[in-house]
């Protein structure tokens, strides 16, 4: 697979898709191998994307990186065909930059990719996007975990999801065995309590707690303000009110409370009431 046919795949925005081609011929990957190698392990990748930073220099809308990260992405896609994983499941995970791109655009007026630091993860196989949500394989304290990422776009329907856990499941079983057994874990602010005491009982958000045993909870955590309102340097008193659950955290911030964030482990049956 070409870099064209990677930015085709995972429908990169023209703009972004035009800039990307013409760096293609720029980047000199060879200078850029030994942070390849750190890129891939979840210690060092931080380190490493901040060292191919300071190599392609000057770059405010990311497409430099984003050129770097999908010319990644034509092994990834290689490593993908290797092992039988399928295709649906590369476009998917893949088009996380594609998706951060286009809320930039949304939020700011102006296309641009930011997320140079999260996207190894999808790179390394470490992380995929399988139906509405995506799992990473990570490990803690010595112990094998698949953590559980919300994308913004996520179908938070119980079908969606209970759907998307099943398969989840078949799909480690079949292509990483090590972590079939794996408990399944989220960290994240529509995790927490507070969320029970803004929103109806048969919320989805609501629902989507119910498949978790909450083991930790953060109070003063803040980063429901940015998946939110998509941005966190907005005054509290300007914060808009578009939605429902944008008003009622808002009122929740100008009372001087806060959403915070939880940590929880996936029940081994989630929603069983609900069927």
């Amino acid at each position: 697979m070409t870099l064209e046919e990677i930015c085709e795949s995972i429908c990169l925005q023209s703009q972004m898709k035009r800039k990307v081609l013409n760096h293609e011929k720029e980047i000199d990957e060879k200078t850029l191998e030994p942070w390849y190698i750190e890129m891939y392990n979840p210690v060092l990748r931080d380190k490493a994307v901040k060292q191919i930073a300071g190599v392609l220099g000057e770059d405010p809308e990311g497409s430099k990186m984003l050129t770097v990260m999908l010319l990644r992405t034509i092994e990834s896609y290689k490593e993908y065909q290797k092992r039988g994983i399928s295709n649906t499941i590369f476009k998917d995970t893949m088009k996380f930059c594609t998706r951060f791109i286009e809320e930039h655009y949304e939020i700011h007026g102006s296309y641009a990719f930011v997320w140079g630091w999260w996207f190894p993860r999808q790179i390394a196989l470490q992380e995929f996007r399988i139906g509405a949500l995506e799992y990473e394989m990570i490990e803690q304290e010595g112990k094998k975990l698949i953590n559980i990422h919300i994308p913004a776009d996520a179908d938070m329907d119980i079908k969606s999801l209970q759907q998307s856990y099943v398969e989840a499941r078949s799909f480690f079983s079949e292509f990483f065995p090590e972590y079939e057994q794996s408990d399944m874990v989220c960290d994240s602010w529509l995790l927490s309590p507070t969320l029970r005491n803004l929103l109806p009982e048969n919320s989805n958000i609501v629902i989507f707690q119910e498949a978790f045993d909450i083991t930790k909870v953060k109070q003063e955590g803040d980063s429901g303000i940015r998946w939110v309102y998509g941005r966190t340097d907005i005054p509290v008193h300007e914060l808009p009110e578009h939605t429902s659950l944008q008003k009622r955290i808002k009122t929740l911030l100008l009372e001087g409370g806060n959403v915070g964030e939880a940590y929880g482990r996936l029940k081994s049956n989630p929603w069983e009431q609900y069927y």
